[in-house]
């Protein structure tokens, strides 16, 4: 009875010790701050880190800094988009939730665990946008010329060699395909908070939320 009882308990938490261990990991990590010694600079490119919620990605001049997106986003890739925008919206995630996600009343378990274990391919999904609006959700930050092409840099270089475009969920938005796979441990945040590391502006050593995210873009370090 003892060895049964025991067997029991182990079952009972064998996922529960591992779940734990990673919340932990991703509380301690997404506080310890690298690039500690950047600072804002006084002028320079503004972009904006944005969240809904759970998602984190990046809003960006379509033009900038010796940047042009629409090398890379083509007017026509999405039915509004005609010419081509003010600023882009960024975001990377896994392929199958991507496009079968579009709100969470289609989410169900067994795509959230494939999702999280790597298993399938990556999109970039992009929003056109003619005008940002600053607040809780979406939060300016400013970058130096320099430091904005690294981070253009790190966006272009997770689309895929073959160019495929997906029709979004409206008129404004579009997918590509992207390199990469999403994981529990390189999820869309940690993709943000990636780039904003190669960067070099002042964030989290690893965050797989979103809250983890905003936190450093929160308050721009001057």
């Amino acid at each position: 009875m003892r060895r049964a009882a025991r067997t029991f308990a182990f079952i009972l938490l064998a996922p529960i010790v591992p779940a734990a261990l990673y919340l932990a990991v991703a509380a301690i990590a997404s506080r310890t701050p690298v690039n500690d010694d950047w600072r804002e600079p006084d002028g320079g490119i503004t972009i904006y880190v944005q969240t809904n919620g759970v998602h984190t990605g990046f809003v960006v001049p379509a033009k900038a800094a010796g940047v042009d997106w629409s090398n890379r986003i083509h007017p026509g890739d999405a039915p509004g988009w005609s010419t081509t925008p003010r600023w882009l919206a960024f975001g990377w995630g896994d392929r199958d939730f991507y496009l079968n996600t579009p709100t969470w009343a289609e989410f169900s378990l067994l795509r959230g665990f494939k999702a999280v274990t790597g298993q399938g391919s990556t999109l970039v999904h992009v929003d056109l946008l003619e005008d940002v609006r600053p607040g809780e959700m979406v939060r300016p930050l400013r970058l130096t010329p320099e430091q904005y092409r690294r981070l253009s840099a790190f966006i272009d270089a997770t689309f895929a060699d073959r160019r495929e475009v997906i029709h979004g969920y409206g008129q404004n938005d579009v997918f590509y395909a992207a390199r990469g796979h999403y994981s529990a441990f390189r999820t869309c945040n940690a993709w943000t908070n990636e780039a904003l590391r190669a960067t070099g502006v002042r964030t989290a050593l690893w965050s797989p939320f979103d809250d983890g995210v905003m936190r450093w873009a929160s308050q721009p370090v001057r």
